[in-house]
């Protein structure tokens, strides 16, 4: 058995999704098993995640933080693809069997790096990634590449004009590090900056306050799931030209 295997992330969340997860390819940044009764020899909902990062680690609290980031990282690529996703959470940490006391997540911003594994194992595991689902790949790359980190850290956060307006500016500063176009439709980035700016459209969630209510706005508003849909779409947009286009 490997050392990490002695840390158990014990999950709540789709059963379907999990047993589809289980049954397709697998990689150890983000292993999810379980869903049998052995002694009655039928299905359950005791559904478990094992990570390589923490191999060699001793200590429950920093357990707890890989897993809730790998959580996270799970849950933003879901919600980046499905607005009404259902979060998985753990509930429960084990450790050899043993529950380890809660530990809530930090507030923490930084790259977890690579697993303490060879250079050939974190390859074989990414290509594993590969083959099993889009949102696994990108929680590897999430581990090591700050873009993907903050995209899929702000669709994790709870859904609001605030979180939206810095996700895209977040986007839009890494797209011009990187000098990817965007092509984004400037009326609809209107439409969307008009509302999350403006107060009389957004109200308390709006960025700005009182002078914009005085204003007279003649830009369409935008509704939130419509803010969701303009970002959403931006983001796959550039993760597809920063990650995913064929090597010339």
């Amino acid at each position: 058995m490997n050392d990490y295997s002695n840390w158990e992330f014990m999950l709540n969340g789709n059963p379907l999704e999990f047993r589809q997860l289980m049954h397709g390819p697998s990689t150890a940044y983000f292993n999810i098993y379980g869903g049998v009764d052995h002694w009655l020899d039928c299905p359950n909902d005791d559904f478990r995640m094992t990570t390589m990062y923490c191999e060699g680690e001793d200590e429950p609290g920093t357990a707890w933080q890989i897993g809730h980031e790998l959580i996270s990282f799970f849950n933003g690529a879901s919600i980046l693809f499905n607005k009404d996703y259902r979060k998985i959470s753990i509930f429960r940490l084990l450790h050899n069997e043993a529950q380890m006391e809660h530990e809530p997540q930090r507030g923490t911003t930084a790259l977890m790096g690579k697993p303490a594994f060879p250079e050939l194992r974190i390859a074989a595991e990414y290509k594993n990634a590969k083959n099993a689902s889009i949102k696994l790949q990108l929680l590897h790359l999430a581990t090591e590449n700050k873009d993907v980190y903050f995209i899929l850290k702000y669709f994790d956060m709870e859904s609001g004009w605030g979180t939206y307006y810095k996700l895209l500016e977040a986007i839009e500063h890494f797209a011009k590090e990187k000098d990817i176009d965007l092509n984004t439709a400037e009326a609809d980035r209107k439409s969307f900056t008009n509302t999350a700016n403006n107060f009389s459209l957004s109200g308390f969630d709006a960025r700005h306050g009182f002078k914009e209510v005085t204003k007279q706005n003649k830009t369409p508003a935008m509704t939130i799931d419509g803010a969701y849909e303009f970002v959403s779409g931006i983001a796959k947009r550039y993760l597809k030209m920063a990650y995913f286009q064929p090597v010339a």
